[in-house]
């Protein structure tokens, strides 16, 4: 039996329930401390709409104890908005709004913790105090991530009955990522006896909630016709959307798919298109097959074998083992 693929939600957007990115204008009661607390008026010259001047409001809110500021100020540093990008002014935002005892800044402290790029290093102790915080205070996304640590053994021992509950929690509280989860758990039957039609389930409203693994989980059920009657048209309108959402290997299978008329019209330049912007994204899968397609001139692609081998030699610096493989056989012509 083929483990489940647990996920983390790599995307820190979670707000907390009901709140909004904060505007020029504070919100009434800034501080649930000290509602009269000094600094929760707005500057007087601030604009509307003027990015710097909401940044100001956002971090004098925050500053007087307004934990939903701290988290939108937060991401604003995370995501490099209104201004430079700083993920460890980012990471103090949300430990100040996490301590504020706001459930989504814990949340997004608890995935930042999870981190193992753009010279972050994981801190798996941190990531498990922030995001058990956060799921206790009901974010789902924070429940998400903490099922995912139970449900890969990752800095806590492996516990596949707690993963399922708190990805129950984490899918019935509106977390994308947590119901992909959940069908994965179904679908390979750590969850108990294996129900592909259950696991479909779960996987629609993945998908329909905005999860690009949901998306490619649900494809995969409809070209096998496992819980769900096949459907190739089905799979691949499945596989496009979760393209369109980032998952890369799902757009490297529909670039192949248009490359051959696998369930749905053959249209080879677009399949080209698809397969290089998704290399260019850093798809190793993709560069692999689209050096392929150049070598076999799958398609009616025009042969050109130096460019087969730069993919190639992409997708093996990618970590693509195939793509290892294809540059030696080609060097060795």
């Amino acid at each position: 039996m083929s483990g489940p693929r647990f996920l983390f939600m790599v995307a820190i957007v979670a707000l907390a329930p009901g709140c909004r990115p904060a505007s020029p204008d504070p919100p009434q009661k800034c501080s649930e401390r000290d509602p009269a607390a000094r600094g929760c008026e707005a500057p007087a010259n601030e604009a509307p709409g003027d990015p710097d001047s909401s940044a100001a409001a956002l971090r004098i809110n925050c500053d007087a104890g307004h934990a939903p500021s701290c988290n939108d100020l937060g991401l604003r540093r995370m995501e490099g908005k209104h201004g430079p990008r700083d993920l460890a002014a980012a990471l103090a935002l949300f430990q100040r709004g996490c301590d504020a005892r706001l459930a989504a800044a814990c949340a997004n402290l608890g995935a930042m913790h999870l981190r193992d790029k753009d010279g972050m290093v994981p801190d798996l102790a941190r990531a498990l105090a922030a995001l058990t915080r956060a799921c206790d205070g009901g974010d789902p996304s924070g429940c998400a991530n903490l099922g995912t640590l139970y449900g890969t053994g990752a800095g806590v021992p492996l516990d596949y009955p707690r993963a399922i509950s708190l990805f129950e929690r984490g899918c019935t509280g509106g977390s994308a990522q947590a119901c992909a989860n959940l069908g994965q758990a179904h679908e390979t039957g750590v969850a108990g006896q294996r129900d592909p039609a259950l696991a479909a389930q779960y996987y629609e409203r993945g998908c329909a909630a905005g999860s690009s693994d949901a998306c490619a989980f649900l494809g995969g059920l409809y070209a096998q016709g496992r819980g769900v009657t096949a459907n190739l048209e089905r799979a691949f309108e499945l596989i496009a959307k979760s393209c369109e959402l980032g998952e890369l290997n799902a757009c490297s299978d529909l670039g192949i798919a248009l490359l051959l008329g696998q369930g749905l019209t053959a249209d080879p330049e677009r399949g080209v298109r698809t397969l290089q912007k998704a290399c260019d994204a850093g798809g190793a899968r993709a560069c692999n097959n689209l050096a392929t397609v150049y070598v076999n001139g799958v398609g009616g692609v025009t042969v050109d074998v130096g460019e087969g081998l730069r993919l190639a030699v992409k997708a093996c610096d990618l970590g693509e083992q195939r793509g290892c493989n294809l540059a030696q056989l080609l060097r060795g012509r």
